[in-house]
Parts: structure tokens; C-alpha cells; sequence
């Protein structure tokens, strides 16, 4: 590593000390005292350095402080005798005995082989005998015109045996020619004995070249200055042709014909220049003019045009939007460097409107934030973001963005319109337009809107159609009634009927009973039993069978009616109702929501009619009565669903039906709702969990959690069996002192914050039960405040997994 640095700071040395003069002795003395001190791996470097700048042996040599002695083959062959390379170190002796024969050469090549005589030997040394191979010269052509070249080949053969080192090559000319350019010497290197080697010499002429003929004459030479060969070239001389440039014309980038968009930069524009004549273009200056404003077309290093060529120059064109004319007027100017030739010449170029609008939206950037997975929900705060960019290479003015929803849209509210402030040229702005939605109105299945760009003056730039889905879950008909709420109701309408509706009808056919005191009674059953307003229709079972069927009276009346025939028809009368084998239906809903439960009781009655139309006949009449009961439904503080304000809707008579026998009796209700609340408390077990966690998340002040009816992940499903964690969620909460209020009942102007905040509900019903997760957001920003999950057991809801 040492020897290696050593040598490159020679040859660093050496290349910049070669310019000074012949420093290359000072190398030689170096390496030579080395080598007395016997420090040979650095002398041999040394000696190599100096053998780089003179290879020749020599008593003499000139240098800046006079005459030096200057043998580096001797020394370094005695240093490879030293080392045992007897072949390296004869060849080294013997090179610098033929250069300059030295007692110290002598010595050691006698030492190399004691029977070297130097007269004897050096006839035995071998010699080099290097010359051309002049048949074998190769012209690249037979004339050259100015500004051209001309090459020529020459094989250099050595036939001698010994090694021709660092020969040359030197031209000079015959005859002065002017504008023939040359190198004076030309390296031929070295050459072994019986080889060759090819060199090229070339040949250049300049602008001064005249007709006629030349004639160059090449020398051999040895590093010592022998001429050994010596060979005449000649060639004819052209003067130099002159360029004729023609506009080829403006072309697009994908070669189609070139028309230009006001107020937007063609980059792939390119100027053809064509050159016709003999001559070549030199240094051409090529100027262009747009609508005679200067343009800076790019050469890209162009320095020459050549005779037949076609120079391509890249430009850029820019239009502004004020331009109003139909084209543009392009000059171009070609003036070569030494101003002797000139082109120029005037092209009109088509310029039209944009294509594209320049400003307009990026419809890749546009997307809907503020919304439940992607769909616009009573509870969303949908936000499009849209982006804004400017195409043009000038900058935009002040724009408008409006947002235009459609017709069918209802529930939601646009912004009014919002300002752009100028854009600078190829830069994109965002912006938002946030809807409001109300929740109380919100219907359709798509919301579509038009995002309208505008200029002040109301002229329109571009539009965008953009659509989100809506997603209103229907409201539920009713929540699935517990077996608990079912029970309590059946027993508040058997009371209801034995101390209502029995009680007052048996009472009005009392004999004992006078007139008012029996019409009292009528009243109070009316009163009790019947919501006002209501049209109720009461079975005919106080006539005769047979006349009902003959079409004398009908099959039931209105009961307005049914009771006042009861007192015109009969003095008294008889009626027994069996109670206690009364069944009753779970809790029904008509299809407008209203909840009813069918009560089927057998009815005894017996009177002896004082009718005209059945005269003094007694009725016994028993029938199976269904007496379809409706209620307020309502739910308690607590969570939990009750009834109220019970009433008659009906009765009529019926056939005895095959499903009376699936009406739990009041012990099977019991099973039933004993057998509920287990599972409802493991289910109120795994909602107080839920949300046990949100309340910790929530602030303290929070008194309203705003929902709708939980999602499937896809939001486009409801389920029956979400209604009943629904309801025990709400308990659970209720607990809390948290009330949950359904999204169609919420007013979000007379929101409370910190007190009311909008829960999102989703599930995902998998092989490890039901998945819930409970989001809760800012009602104001919609950022998510807290988030909770439960996995809820299905045999709690009744349900199968997958």
C-alpha cells in the first residue's frame, strides 16, 4: 500500500512538473541514491518515474541547473541483478550500453554472462527495424472540404528483432496549405519485433480552405530522434460549401399540426430547421419571436447545422386568456455565428379557446366525510371536499363555488355560495361545503348534487355531479313486547273487562234496577270502554239466530246501537261471561303501529224479547267472543314497557279457533317471563358492561345519547332481534341517568352540549356471537368522544350463528 501511494504521487508529480521542464533527472538522482542506500522496492519507483520521461541513456543530459549524467536503465537493471531477475536486468544493461556504453554497464553484464564481450555482443544484441506499410494506407476519402476531415490509416511494421519502444510519428507539410489542421506528432507506442501496429492520423480544415491540392509528409521516428521511414500522403482540397436553411415548420410534440390554447403553456412545441446546401451552419444564433415578444428557444448544445441536416430546437409557446385574435405570429431568425449568412421568415400560428376548462375541479380529490359508512344518516354532518386546481400558466381570478342539490333531496340544506381566492398558475386548492340535515325530514335513498365553478360575473367554468346514498332505517311498528310487559298487560285486561265491561253490561239487564239507574250504567260502560270517536262494532247475539240468518237483522251492530236495543227489547236479561277460561293473544300491532291483543271469552246470554219483530220470544244465546283490546304503549323511566288508557275495539262472535290452544294461560306467561328475565339479565349483565365503559369515556355532564336503529357494517339491513338490545340498552343507560332519544325526535338546534351527544350503533352477527360496537360523537364537530363493544351471546336473542 505504501509503494502504491508512492507511485501515484509520482506520477502526480511527474505530469505536473513535466510542463516545467526535465524534472524526470530529479527522479532518476533519487532513485539512484535509493538504490546506493539499498532501499530498492523505492528506487525501483523512482526509476520508473523518470524512465516515463525519458527512456534514453545518456552522459548528458540538459536540465535547468546545467548538464547532468542520466543512465535509469543501468541503475535499475543492477537493482534487478541485486534481486536475482537476470532476464529484466540483461535486457535494462544492454538498452542503456547501446544508448551510451559505460564502464558500469559493462561490469555487470559481464557479471550477468563472463563470455559478453561488447564488440562481439552488441553485433548480437537485437535491433529494431521499424518502416511503413505504404500499400497498406487507407484514406477516408480522396478530397475534404472546409470544415470537414479527412483520416488516414498507416500500418507501422517492425521488422527487426529487437523491440522499437516509443516511437512517433511526424507530419509535416510539403507545400504551406492553408486551412489544413493537424497534430504535429502522433504516438505510435512500441512495437515487438516481427509485429505491427495501426495508427490514425487525422487531418481538419477550418472556413479557409481553398480549392486545390495538399500534400503532408510522415516520418518514422525513434524516441531518439532516428528517422527510420519517411512516407508522402496527399489529398484535393474543396473550399468550404455554403449552408441554405429552410423553416420546416412548427410542429406539436406528437408531430400533428401545432394550434395553440390561450392561457395555457405548450411545452412540446419543436422549430424544424432544415439545411439544403453544400455548406455547414456554423455556431447558429436562432432567435424567435411570438406576437413580436422575444422567446428563448433551447439549442441544447446545438453548434453546427451539417449539409443535408435537419436540426430539431425545442420551444415553449404561452398564450395569454386576453389574447382575441385567431392566430399568433411566429418569427424565426438564423444567423450563423461569424455572421456571414442569414434566415428569416414569418409563420402564422392557429390559437383557439381551451379545449378543457383551465380551471376546474379535480374530480379525483372529491369525497364525502362526516358520514356513516358512506351513507348520509339523520345523524350525519356530511362534508364534500373538493378541490379546486388552475391548469393555466397565468393566475386565476377570484371564483365562485356554488352547491346545487337537486329536487328530490329532502332533509338537507346547501351552503350558499363560497369564494375562491386567486390561484397561482398549475397550483390546486381544497375547500369543503358542509350540509346541515334535518333529521325529522330526511327521506330518498340518494342525495345528488351539482358543484358549480363560476366567475364573478356568473359565467360558468366547469361542473361536477356528485351523489352520496341516504339511509333512513324505517321505524320499527313496534318493539318486540317481554314477556313481562305481556303478562302484566293480560292481567290489567282481565280486570279491566270483569270490573269495565262485564260488570256494566250485566248490570244494565238487572231486574231490580230502575231505567236511569240501568242507563247510568250505559253510560259508565261507554265512559270506561270505549275511546270517543271511535266507530266499534259489537256481534248481534241478542237476536234470534235464525232471523240473523234470514237476513232480518244484521250480524252485528254499531255499539251505540247494540245498547240501546238491549233496553228497548228487553226488560232483563241474563248475561254470564266464563273469565276464567278466557284466553288472550300476544300483543298485536295493526299495520299503523297500534298495539291490540285479541281476548277470546265465552258469553252466556238469556232474555225474553219485548220486540215487535219477535214478540215475547226468549233468546239463549252462547258464543265464543273475540274482544280485540287496544292501549297506549309507553315506556317507564326505567327503560321498561307499560300499557294504559285500555279500550274495546271490537267484539264479535267466532267459531271456537284451532289456535286458541297455543294461548299461553297466566302460568305458562309466568314460565315464559321467569324464563326472560334470565336472559335478560345476562343480556342487562353485558350491556351495563358496555355501558358502564362509554360512561367512563363520556364527560360527567352527559345527559342524552341521540340514536338510530343499529346498522349491520354494510348499513343497508335491519334485524328483529336488535329491538330487544335496544330496549335493554336503554334501561341499562337509563340506570346511568342517560336518556337514549330516537333521531327522528331529535331538534338539533335545541341541543344541549356537553349534555347531548349522537351514538351510532353497529353489529356483525359471527360464529362467536353477536358483535356490538357503540360509537359517540360530538354532535357539533362529529368527532368520536368515546367508543365501547360487547360480544353478545345469541341464545340471549333467540338467534343463530352462521
Amino acid at each position: 500500500m505504501k509503494l502504491r501511494k508512492l507511485l501515484f504521487g509520482l506520477l502526480l508529480i511527474f505530469a505536473v512538473s513535466e510542463a516545467k521542464g526535465q524534472s524526470y533527472v530529479t527522479y532518476y538522482k533519487k532513485g539512484e541514491s535509493l538504490s546506493q542506500s539499498k532501499n530498492w522496492p523505492e528506487a525501483i519507483e523512482y526509476l520508473k518515474a523518470a524512465l516515463q520521461g525519458s527512456g534514453v541513456d545518456k552522459k548528458s543530459i540538459a536540465t535547468r541547473n546545467g548538464v547532468a549524467a542520466y543512465f535509469p536503465n543501468r541503475e535499475l537493471g543492477i537493482i534487478y541483478f541485486m534481486q536475482g531477475k537476470k532476464e529484466e536486468a540483461k535486457q535494462l544493461l544492454e538498452k542503456s550500453y547501446r544508448d551510451e556504453p559505460t564502464d558500469r554497464a559493462l561490469e555487470f553484464l559481464q557479471k550477468l554472462d563472463p563470455a559478453w564481450m561488447s564488440n562481439h555482443q552488441l553485433a548480437t544484441i537485437p535491433q529494431p527495424k521499424p518502416l511503413f506499410e505504404k500499400e497498406k494506407l487507407e484514406k477516408s476519402a480522396e478530397s475534404v472540404e472546409g470544415g470537414g476531415s479527412l483520416t488516414f490509416k498507416i500500418h507501422v511494421r517492425n521488422e527487426g528483432e529487437g523491440r522499437f519502444d516509443n516511437g512517433k510519428i511526424r507530419i509535416a507539410a510539403a507545400t504551406p496549405v492553408k486551412g489544413v489542421e493537424f497534430e504535429p506528432l502522433v504516438a505510435v507506442g512500441d512495437v515487438r519485433g516481427g509485429g505491427s501496429r495501426l495508427v490514425q492520423i487525422t487531418i481538419r480544415t477550418n472556413q479557409l480552405l481553398t480549392d486545390g491540392k495538399a500534400s503532408l509528409i510522415l516520418s518514422l521516428e525513434s524516441e531518439s530522434g532516428t528517422v527510420w521511414d519517411e512516407l508522402p500522403i496527399r489529398f484535393s482540397t474543396l473550399s468550404p460549401p455554403a449552408p441554405l436553411i429552410k423553416l420546416v415548420g412548427l410542429y406539436a410534440g406528437n408531430d400533428a399540426k401545432l394550434v395553440l390554447e390561450k392561457g395555457r403553456r405548450v411545452k412540446a412545441v419543436k422549430l424544424l430547421l432544415k439545411n439544403e446546401g453544400r455548406g455547414t451552419l456554423v455556431k447558429p444564433r436562432i432567435t424567435l419571436t411570438l406576437n413580436e415578444q422575444p422567446l428563448a428557444p433551447s439549442t441544447n448544445g446545438l453548434t453546427t447545422i451539417l449539409a443535408g441536416e435537419t436540426a430539431t430546437i425545442p420551444c415553449e409557446f404561452f398564450i395569454p386568456s386576453s389574447f382575441v385574435a385567431a392566430t399568433a405570429t411566429v418569427e424565426v431568425t438564423v444567423q450563423e455565428g461569424s455572421g456571414t449568412y442569414t434566415f428569416s421568415e414569418r409563420i402564422a400560428v392557429p390559437v383557439q379557446e381551451p379545449v378543457t376548462p383551465l380551471v376546474h375541479f379535480d374530480k379525483t380529490m372529491t369525497q364525502w366525510e362526516g358520514t356513516r359508512e358512506g351513507f348520509i344518516t339523520r345523524l350525519s354532518q356530511p362534508t364534500l371536499k373538493y378541490a379546486v386546481v388552475n391548469e393555466s400558466d397565468e393566475p386565476s381570478k377570484d371564483l365562485i363555488v356554488k352547491v346545487v342539490q337537486a329536487p328530490t333531496n329532502v332533509g338537507l340544506l346547501v351552503p350558499a355560495s363560497k369564494k375562491v381566492a386567486p390561484l397561482e398558475s398549475n397550483k390546486t386548492v381544497g375547500d369543503e361545503a358542509k350540509l346541515s340535515v334535518s333529521p325529522k325530514l330526511l327521506k330518498g335513498t340518494l342525495a345528488k348534487f351539482t358543484l358549480r365553478l363560476e366567475n364573478l360575473q356568473g359565467k360558468l367554468l366547469d361542473k361536477m355531479e356528485v351523489d352520496v346514498p341516504v339511509l333512513v332505517p324505517s321505524k320499527p311498528k313496534a318493539s318486540i313486547p317481554s314477556a313481562e310487559e305481556s303478562h302484566n298487560l293480560i292481567v290489567k285486561i282481565g280486570e279491566f273487562l270483569e270490573n269495565n265491561f262485564y260488570f256494566n253490561l250485566r248490570s244494565m239487564g238487572s231486574a231490580d234496577e230502575d231505567i236511569e239507574t240501568k242507563s247510568n250504567f250505559q253510560k259508565e260502560l261507554v265512559r270506561l270502554c270505549f275511546k270517543k270517536g271511535d266507530k266499534v262494532s259489537i256481534g248481534n247475539d241478542i237476536v234470534p239466530s235464525e232471523l240473523i240468518l234470514a237476513g232480518k237483522f244484521p250480524e252485528a251492530y254499531e255499539a251505540e246501537s247494540y245498547l240501546n236495543n238491549l233496553f228497548l227489547w228487553y226488560d232483563s236479561y241474563q248475561v254470564d261471561f266464563q273469565s276464567d277460561d278466557a284466553r288472550f293473544s300476544p300483543i298485536l300491532f295493526s299495520e299503523k303501529g297500534i298495539p291490540y291483543v285479541d281476548v277470546y271469552v265465552s258469553k252466556t246470554f238469556t232474555g225474553k224479547s219485548k220486540s215487535k219483530d219477535f214478540l215475547g220470544v226468549t233468546v239463549t244465546q252462547e258464543n265464543l267472543l273475540q274482544i280485540k283490546i287496544v292501549f297506549d304503549r309507553y315506556r317507564q323511566s326505567n327503560g321498561k314497557w307499560d300499557s294504559r288508557q285500555l279500550s274495546v275495539k271490537g267484539v264479535e262472535k267466532v267459531k271456537i279457533p284451532t289456535t286458541i290452544a297455543v294461548f299461553p294461560t297466566a302460568e305458562e306467561w309466568e314460565k315464559k317471563e321467569a324464563n326472560e328475565k334470565n336472559e335478560l339479565m345476562s343480556l342487562s349483565s353485558t350491556l351495563n358492561g358496555l355501558v358502564e365503559n362509554l360512561k367512563s369515556k363520556l364527560p360527567p355532564t352527559t345527559k342524552r345519547l341521540v340514536g338510530e336503529h343499529f346498522m349491520k357494517k354494510d348499513g343497508k339491513s335491519e334485524e328483529i332481534y336488535t329491538y330487544k338490545i335496544e330496549n335493554e340498552l336503554t334501561t341499562s343507560l337509563a340506570l346511568k341517568k342517560i336518556k337514549w332519544i330516537n333521531a327522528e325526535e331529535w331538534d338539533p338546534l335545541k341541543a344541549v352540549p356537553n349534555e347531548e351527544f349522537l351514538m351510532e350503533g353497529t353489529y356483525e352477527l359471527g360464529t362467536a356471537g353477536l358483535k356490538l360496537k357503540i360509537n359517540v360523537r360530538n354532535f357539533r364537530t362529529y368527532e368520536s368522544v368515546a367508543e365501547a363493544e360487547a360480544i353478545i351471546n345469541p341464545d340471549l336473542l333467540g338467534i343463530a350463528t352462521k
